[in-house]
């Protein structure tokens, strides 16, 4: 969707946990956001910590365990950041107290949905965002900035599937026109949580983890935006992990192909469903770092027509590899569509697959449960389950266009075993190896293809 005829188009900014996680870095998105010099939408995350805290109050409710002191603790953290926030405003801060202490009631009032179910949890994760929405609109408004805080749940309408839930993106682009226009083109920032939305019949529902980046795409998508800005704590997306890596450079801009592939293979600044639904919809999103506001971050773009060329290096640890072979009496058609079936009634999310006539290998989260699948595959397969293993990621342009690129690869890997190897896209090859020789390999990499390739459209971190 576009913006109507003669309207700018709007901003999205989204600020992740980290950059609302005390008072100081609320009032610090308080400036930038009135920064910017025009009404924006701004999502927001809860505050760092929160969310893994009120899932443990749902475990434990659904446990039969009493919550009260840990629901107390919450509000009072909240309650802290806003006397620190509201200090020289004592009226802003009875009002915003008030506020909190309404959420925080909510939760007391026990459970609306069988205790521990999805549902409930949903409902209880969701005041995590409630609570920071609230902070953020108050120290707007304490600045004097215009601000409409709108509740999620009137805007992202879902489907009812708890814990994380498909948007519906019709009812999203029209409840966007009826409630999201009216407040900018009144001159008015409106502050949306994250990562929340509502069911068909009223009940809270959430997007599932990193949701409030996807919240952003959805919202930026319904309002035809020019840019989606993603705030967090790392000027932009870097060509490594800086923990692993010597010289990881800062990248100006990257094709959303390249930027689906980082996300998934473990670069955190961008959720992958998010990336998938900004690129499908041909957003243009921007990376930016709270903290260094003045510097441009990197944008991400639908199509890329910079040089080919190797742009980063991911690693992503915690990888599983499920290798099944065929019998050999085994009838060689429909076997990877046997195995491929068991898979998806058990709801295993694959990400990497390599296949041959009469086997196949895939990886998934090392933590996934796969005992049941795997028994179901040994019903006509040979099933090989390998653990502590770790992806490393060559994403780039052109990859399959740059001779020698490949090449490349496999010196720096050497005498590295390697357990699959995926190539399935001229953007990234993927290898799976030991995770204790996952990093040395990505820093052999790095330094043969990033830092010894052309700089020009890098810039290096100090």
């Amino acid at each position: 969707m576009t913006a109507p005829p003669g309207a700018t188009a709007p901003l999205v900014y989204k600020f992740g946990g980290t950059s609302v996680g005390d008072a100081a870095r609320i009032a610090r998105v308080a400036e930038l956001v009135a920064a910017a010099g025009e009404p924006v939408v701004v999502v927001v995350s809860a505050v760092a910590g929160t969310t893994d805290a009120l899932s443990a109050v749902a475990r434990e409710r659904g446990a039969g365990q009493p919550v009260s002191e840990a629901i107390d603790s919450i509000g009072a953290d909240h309650r802290a950041i806003a006397g620190d926030l509201f200090a020289e405003a004592p009226e802003r801060l009875h009002g915003v107290a008030a506020s909190l202490d309404r959420v925080i009631a909510r939760l007391h009032e026990g459970a609306t949905a069988t205790p521990g179910s999805a549902e409930d949890g949903d409902r209880v994760r969701a005041a995590g965002e409630d609570l920071s929405s609230r902070l953020l609109a108050g120290a707007l408004e304490a600045r004097g900035h215009p601000t409409q805080r709108i509740d999620a749940r009137d805007l992202v309408l879902t489907d009812a599937r708890f814990g994380g839930a498909d948007p519906d993106e019709e009812g999203i682009a029209a409840a966007a026109d009826a409630l999201l226009r009216p407040a900018l083109a009144a001159g008015r920032t409106v502050v949306v949580q994250g990562f929340v939305g509502r069911a068909p019949d009223g009940r809270t529902t959430t997007l599932g983890r990193g949701g409030s980046d996807l919240t952003a795409s959805l919202l930026g998508a319904a309002l035809g935006a020019r840019e989606v800005h993603i705030w967090t704590d790392v000027d932009g997306i870097l060509s490594g992990d800086p923990r692993a890596v010597d010289h990881p450079r800062r990248i100006d801009r990257i094709g959303f192909e390249e930027a689906v592939e980082l996300a998934t293979f473990g670069a955190k600044v961008l959720h992958p469903g998010a990336a998938k639904y900004a690129v499908s919809r041909a957003l243009t999103v921007r990376i930016r770092s709270t903290f260094e506001p003045e510097r441009p971050g990197t944008l991400i773009v639908r199509d890329r027509w910079d040089p080919a060329g190797v742009a980063a290096i991911a690693f992503k640890p915690g990888v599983g590899l499920v290798q099944v072979r065929s019998h050999p009496s085994a009838i060689p058609y429909g076997f990877l569509a046997r195995v491929f079936d068991v898979l998806t009634r058990h709801k295993l999310p694959v990400d990497l697959v390599a296949t041959s006539h009469t086997s196949t290998a895939f990886t998934l989260d090392a933590g996934a449960e796969v005992a049941r699948a795997t028994a179901e595959l040994r019903l006509f397969a040979e099933v090989a389950v390998r653990t502590r293993l770790a992806t490393v990621t060559v994403v780039g342009h052109g990859l399959l266009q740059t001779p020698g690129v490949v090449a490349r690869v496999f010196a720096e890997v050497g005498d590295t075993p390697v357990h699959l190897v995926s190539q399935a896209s001229d953007v990234s090859l993927s290898l799976v190896v030991d995770e204790a020789d996952a990093r040395p390999l990505m820093r052999r990499l790095h330094a043969a293809l990033v830092e010894g390739a052309d700089p020009s459209n890098d810039e290096e971190t100090p």
